[in-house]
């Protein structure tokens, strides 16, 4: 697998600003159409509003006519209300629009990347990190990243106040300028050395965000909350809960406190560099060098000209935030998948039929993982054959499973399909070669018949849906409901909903899978909650429906070797053992020392339920 770029460090400044505009841009046009109106607008509205005193003097002092001062204030201010009313109306959209429906678009994204991704990124610890840092950039409609327009706007009026005040200012004595200037870049120090400190702990931020998010979601789990309570865990789950907590909230203070440094220093400058500034106005005042009108108009613009460099600042350093946040959400959406999702080569198809399935010294290990998964694996599966991967817990088997079905690649050797390796062909036509049912069985929230079809109601064949809840065995329980198949599942969501006991959802993902009827069957350990009496009545109930077609049961236990072809053992991440139950029984090998152990259980398990039925 391709190393991940958790710096994402290709991605600029100027390109993550496109980026976010064209984001906006695709999503609605007329926003940053407004954005540009919101900026005229916020120059103009405050630049008159300290013009108007200047008018009002100079007109006073230089004796105009009534009718020439009603002409000129009264303009300036219909012009002064019509640019308020278009500021109000503008500043609505950049202040609240802009990052809501940046929200609502990252959303979006988020579920397609999450959707369409290759499973085994899914999995990946650098690609989970990435997600992470993108989805505290996703947490909400005010973050830097949904709010791009609106920095823009606010950096680009105060940069075009500074200039317009600028100009006034330098009329009167270009020193002051320079002093404001000057008092500019320290405080941008100050809030550089801030930003930087957050950027240096953004992966240890990220890592502590993650565990509470696992530790919050498991106190919440019913399957979690059950061990809490009876293991007596709350005080040290609490301990561990509120000491990550702590942790993350001290990293947390730390920013906070140099950017509140930043702010002190900002605050002492202003006083300073206004303080001379006025002291310097009111001495040209004194000297006769600027009319009082003149006095007005200055005095007033230095102190908007101070907020404009404030304003240049903040707005850039968050604009710089921004950048970070949006180069943190690209190296999501953007990190490559393996898989062959373009032309590919044709899918077997008639005749070809379930199709042979081949693996050539395929070896395959986790990241960040030492030891390999899968070690030099070598097998093939004829076509229509009935076969068991068997061995104990972590030997291989799931590992093997996700290989052949297309949601791992093997790091060495290949795979075949036929005469084809499995990389030539679609990643998402290849899946619908395969029927697969897991021992985590999912359900949508939905109801049965969506379950089944895995498809929305109005594509979805309800007389074949009936067909596999008969063959399967779960149409008695079906037919007991007020709405039959179109029952809700999943009360969490769906409050008319029902609870499907373990059985019954097995037997709902033997309907699902005879519902897509793909020619290769794959069970991985879709039984092991079950007794071994269900779970033997089970496998044959598989091995029935599913003949002709190639099955693949995987299982730590050996009832379903019987039912099989051919068998495959797997000890320490290898195929040892490879035979039929007689043959592999007759070698006497580490296959027949584990049916042994696990049939004498079963036999003692039964012999113990009839001594006690006799002792009753």
């Amino acid at each position: 697998m391709e190393k991940a770029n958790p710096s994402g460090s290709e991605y600029s400044l100027g390109s993550n600003i496109l980026f976010a505009l064209r984001s906006h841009w695709r999503t609605k046009k007329s926003t940053l159409v407004f954005c540009v109106i919101a900026i005229i607008a916020g120059v103009l509205l405050p630049f008159i509003g300290i013009l108007l005193p200047k008018l009002v003097i100079d007109l006073l002092t230089t004796g105009a006519t009534p009718g020439h001062f009603v002409t000129i204030i009264g303009g300036a201010a219909v012009l002064f209300v019509i640019l308020n009313g278009v500021k109000g109306y503008t500043d609505e959209i950049v202040n609240n629009s802009v990052g809501t429906l940046a929200a609502f678009n990252s959303i979006t994204q988020k579920a397609e990347k999450n959707l369409n991704m290759d499973y085994e990124l899914m999995e990946h610890p650098d690609v989970q990190m990435l997600e992470e840092r993108a989805g505290r950039a996703w947490d909400s409609n005010h973050t830097p990243a949904h709010n791009v327009p609106r920095t823009i706007v606010r950096l680009a009026v105060n940069v075009f106040g500074f200039i317009l005040y600028g100009s006034v200012i330098i009329a009167v004595h270009p020193a002051i300028i320079i002093f404001l200037i000057i008092s500019a870049i320290i405080n941008w120090q100050s809030l550089a050395a801030a930003r930087k400190f957050e950027i240096a702990t953004e992966e240890e931020r990220a890592t502590l965000s993650r565990k509470l998010s696992y530790m919050h979601k498991s106190l919440k789990q019913p399957a979690g909350a059950k061990d809490i309570r009876l293991y007596s865990m709350a005080q040290w789950m609490q301990k561990l809960f509120f000491g990550t907590l702590s942790q993350n909230e001290h990293v947390e203070d730390k920013i906070a406190a140099r950017y509140m440094w930043a702010q002190l220093m900002e605050g002492l400058l202003i006083l300073i560099r206004d303080g001379a500034a006025y002291a310097l106005l009111i001495y040209l005042l004194l000297q006769g060098r600027i009319t009082l009108g003149d006095f007005v108009f200055v005095f007033a613009a230095i102190g908007a000209f101070a907020g404009w460099i404030s304003g240049i600042i903040l707005q850039a350093s968050e604009l710089l935030r921004a950048s970070d946040q949006t180069t943190h959400i690209r190296a999501f959406l953007d990190y490559p998948d393996r898989s062959n999702l373009g032309k590919a080569a044709p899918l077997p198809s008639g005749s070809q039929l379930p199709p042979t399935i081949s693996l050539c010294g395929v070896s395959y290990a986790y990241p960040k993982s030492e030891k390999a998964a899968l070690q030099d694996v070598s097998i093939e599966i004829s076509a229509g054959e009935r076969v068991a991967i068997v061995g104990a817990n972590g030997a291989g088997k799931t590992t093997l499973i996700k290989l052949i079905c297309g949601l791992y690649r093997p790091q060495q050797g290949q795979i075949y399909l036929g005469e084809v390796e499995v990389d030539k062909y679609n990643r998402d036509e290849y899946f619908s070669l395969f029927s697969t049912v897991f021992q985590d069985i999912h359900l949508l929230t939905c109801d049965i018949a969506g379950n089944i079809s895995q498809m929305p109601s109005e594509t979805t064949d309800d007389q074949k849906v009936e067909k596999c809840l008969r063959l399967s065995g779960l149409i008695d329980k079906v037919q007991t409901l007020p709405a039959r198949e179109k029952t809700l599942l999943v009360r969490e969501v769906n409050d008319n909903a029902i609870e499907l006991s373990g059985g019954e959802k097995q037997k709902l993902a033997l309907a699902r899978a005879l519902y897509k009827d793909a020619p290769v069957i794959i069970l991985d350990e879709p039984t092991a909650a079950l007794d071994p009496i269900a779970e033997s009545e089970v496998y044959q109930k598989y091995a029935e429906l599913t003949d002709g077609k190639t099955s693949i049961y995987i299982s730590h236990r050996l009832a379903i070797t019987r039912f099989c072809d051919r068998i495959f053992f797997m000890d320490n991440h290898s195929i040892v053992e490879v035979g039929s139950h007689d043959e592999l029984m007759r070698l006497g090998g580490r296959y027949a020392e584990m049916f042994e152990v696990q049939a004498h259980y079963y036999q003692e398990g039964v012999r113990g339920q009839d001594g006690e039925v006799a002792a009753g």
